[in-house]
């Protein structure tokens, strides 16, 4: 006898909230307190108003109910901002952390899906190409990662000689990027090259990739990854 298979259900945008306030609570244990005195302290201060103000009582019903949804919009903003604070402070540490974040990054932009470039120590160095050139990004220590580094710009220079090469060094050291400031970074880079020049550029760069490098092993980034549209309810 044939058995069908059950399609997965459909999580809704409360299901979605659920799921962030749990990873967010992880780092902030407070949160849920917080939520409820956002929630609840726009109603009590239009209540407040209302009784102090005669004019505003007969409608008292209809201003404490367009406070309750102000609450739970503050309520709501004050998770998203949490959440992403939440993320980037679990992933520090973590090996594979900069691909996490490297996923979420905006349209333009030429992502290398594996490191390309490892050690003995499991010091990674990642790869992108965009409008800013090409950009060499670190995850280690700094003593260990400048000749990584160093190697791969010698090598993108070889065969991309007029692009500009950028080095940013993820980590916690001195001279390095935290990971929660790592995206910002990115996008401040000066745009150098045309938007036709990228696929150029990026494909002289596949040239360089001899052997394939793997992601460490245990390493999931695809669990760190925030999904940006959970509170659209999709």
């Amino acid at each position: 006898m044939a058995t069908q298979n059950n399609p997965q259900k459909k999580k809704h945008w409360w299901n979605n909230i659920a799921d962030v306030y749990r990873v967010t609570k992880r780092s902030y244990s407070w949160i849920g307190w917080a939520m409820l005195a956002a929630l609840l302290s726009v109603p009590l201060i239009v209540l407040i108003i209302c009784i102090l103000v005669p004019f505003s009582v007969g409608r008292s019903i209809f201003y404490v109910i367009v406070g309750l949804s102000l609450g739970m919009l503050l309520a709501t903003t004050l998770l998203t901002r949490l959440a992403n604070s939440a993320m980037y402070k679990q992933l520090e540490g973590v090996k594979g952390n900069v691909y996490a974040v490297l996923r979420s990054i905006k349209r333009g932009w030429i992502v290398e899906q594996e490191p390309v470039a490892i050690n003995r120590k499991q010091d990674l160095v990642y790869r992108l190409v965009g409008r800013p050139g090409i950009v060499l990004i670190s995850e280690g220590p700094s003593s260990r990662v400048n000749e990584l580094l160093n190697d791969q710009e010698r090598k993108c220079h070889r065969v991309a000689p007029s692009v500009p090469i950028h080095k940013i060094q993820s980590g916690q050291g001195k001279n390095q990027v935290p990971i929660g400031k790592l995206l910002k970074t990115i996008n401040r880079l000066k745009k150098e090259i045309g938007k036709d020049e990228v696929p150029i550029v990026g494909q002289r760069l596949q040239s360089l990739q001899n052997k394939a490098y793997r992601l460490p092993g245990g390493v999931d980034p695809a669990k760190a990854k925030m999904n940006r549209r959970m509170f659209r309810g999709k």
